[in-house]
């Protein structure tokens, strides 16, 4: 597939983004037209998740999904366990979070790494144009104490290492308009909390 060809295939992804327990469709592909899923290394992408105080993100439960799917000739399918990442890899690339804010940094075990640069190798092979990717985020969250999701707001941001400047998923959107959309109307209280 060649440059031109995966940046439009790139602006035309689904891209699922921030929700309590399930993906919901966002159009943000535009702001990601600058990645090149095919040759970039997308494994090496790193997630900030910008949450107020009362959020925080369930260990081991988020989510990012690889699909890369061609009538003739068949699919690639991974879902990524986000991982804690190290705060030194996207230092000065983020600004301090605003107010009393939090960032948590996500990226991809070594396995789910290898997992999508083979997934990339094997859409390389295919002819150009066959094939179509979609990207789907689900951060599991809960919250640390009572919360109102119409005041509650949430952003994602997503960087290459060494990349200059971020992507935003999703910026300051209120949790009332993801959970509108969710299958679930409220966002569990964390392990240890009474929310």
């Amino acid at each position: 597939m060649s440059r031109r060809t995966t940046r439009i295939a790139a602006a035309m992804i689904a891209l699922a983004v921030l929700a309590a327990c399930s993906s919901i469709p966002i159009g943000t592909a535009s702001k990601l037209r600058g990645l090149d899923y095919l040759n970039d290394d997308v494994a090496s992408l790193l997630l900030a998740l910008d949450l107020p105080p009362s959020l925080e993100p369930v260990q081991g439960a988020s989510t990012i999904g690889f699909d890369i799917t061609t009538p003739a000739n068949g699919e690639r399918r991974i879902k990524a366990t986000l991982v804690a990442a190290d705060a030194d890899e996207l230092a000065g690339t983020l600004p301090p979070p605003a107010g009393e804010r939090n960032y948590y940094l996500f990226g991809f075990s070594d396995p789910d790494k290898q997992a999508i640069r083979d997934a990339q190798a094997w859409a390389r092979t295919l002819p150009a144009g066959a094939a179509s990717l979609s990207v789907s985020l689900a951060p599991r969250l809960c919250r640390t104490e009572p919360l109102d999701p119409a005041k509650t707001t949430v952003s994602a941001l997503v960087a290459l290492p060494g990349a200059s400047g971020l992507a935003p998923l999703l910026s300051n959107q209120p949790l009332s308009s993801v959970l509108a959309n969710a299958p679930i109307k409220d966002v569990p209280p964390c392990a240890g909390h009474s929310g």
